[in-house]
């Protein structure tokens, strides 16, 4: 079926969400972020530092909550890691 052919007709779109199922949130679960080290940037930040969050892509400021992966030289905003699902195993790769 092409993109063209979808219904986006309020009917058309509830039949797909009976289909479908609901959305999920597609956030890192809460027992991960709960087991990362949380600090405020300026805490941590030297002058090697990232300046920004991958996931983002925005600069931290000094008071920003970061989150850092064991074993692992990348930070996040607390938000990003919520907001967005992560594999944190994976992330291990780039040592």
């Amino acid at each position: 079926q092409r993109d063209e052919d979808l219904d986006t007709s309020y009917e058309g779109l509830l039949h797909l969400a009976s289909v479908m199922g609901d959305a999920l949130p597609r956030g890192t679960p809460e027992d991960i972020i709960a087991r990362l080290p949380t600090a405020l940037y300026r805490d941590w930040a030297s002058q090697s530092s990232d300046e920004r969050c991958p996931i983002c892509l925005d600069d931290y400021e000094q008071t920003d909550p970061v989150l850092k992966v064991s074993d692992c030289s990348h930070w996040f905003h607390k938000l990003c890691l919520e907001v967005r699902s992560i594999d944190i195993p994976l992330l291990h790769i780039c040592n």
